[in-house]
């Protein structure tokens, strides 16, 4: 459905589950104004909003690499879908705008563990801070001025990341958050190689692993907050 580049964060599962969330919220109430892929990469959420939604409904997306930019805009020609892709920094793009709908995959996952794990191409760093909060902070602090009364984000909290962070300031700039979408993986190969670096990141609360059975597991959690 959509081409991907080296030089751009590629889809992965945490993409699956935002997709799933987004049409179980588009369910229960479609947008009528705009919606915003927010930290594209390759451009697919947005190509999938686009290809589900009526085309009244303006599908938006931005990030702040140039290549993801390029990406995102030949994939919505190849998918022939009409996408404003824009490059800047989180909403940077989008001042003065709103939007009913918004799904967040900006960088979450504690920068020691994305230096290590295998998932970043080399031209996209993660800067996402020791914890892997500093940008989806940002973006909860900021998100409600995008959305119109009513409006959703959606976000994924990683437990690569200090979650109980993320979940306060969640709920203390939304008036509900809640679940929708859960998965747990194992550890890979490549982070299974730096385990003494995780259980140093989990003692000091930055990472949560949980162990089931005889392997470490961490997992990608997705929320939607409610614009009051």
């Amino acid at each position: 459905m959509v081409d991907t580049h080296p030089d751009v964060f590629y889809p992965t599962s945490t993409t699956v589950l935002l997709l799933r969330a987004a049409r179980r919220v588009l369910a229960s109430g479609p947008p009528r104004g705009a919606v915003l892929d927010l930290g594209c990469g390759a451009g697919i959420v947005a190509v999938v909003l686009a290809r589900l939604l009526p085309r009244e409904v303006a599908v938006r997306a931005s990030d702040l690499s140039a290549a993801a930019v390029r990406l995102t805009r030949h994939n919505a020609r190849r998918n022939g879908v009409p996408i404003d892709c824009r490059r800047g920094s989180l909403f940077e793009p989008w001042a003065g705008e709103r939007f009913d709908l918004i799904v967040d995959d900006v960088s979450g996952v504690a920068e020691p563990v994305a230096r290590v794990s295998g998932w970043y191409p080399p031209p996209v760093l993660s800067q996402a801070g020791d914890d892997g909060t500093r940008w989806i902070l940002e973006v909860l602090a900021r998100a409600a001025d995008y959305l119109v009364p009513g409006g959703r984000l959606v976000f994924p909290v990683l437990t690569l990341s200090r979650e109980e962070a993320v979940l306060r300031e969640a709920r203390s700039r939304f008036g509900v958050v809640e679940p929708v979408e859960e998965q747990w993986y194992p550890v890979s190969e490549e982070l299974a190689a730096h385990l003494p670096l995780l259980e140093r990141l989990a003692a000091g609360g930055a990472v949560r692993l949980e162990k089931r059975g005889s392997r470490w597991c961490w997992a990608t959690r997705v929320f939607v907050a409610y614009r009051p």
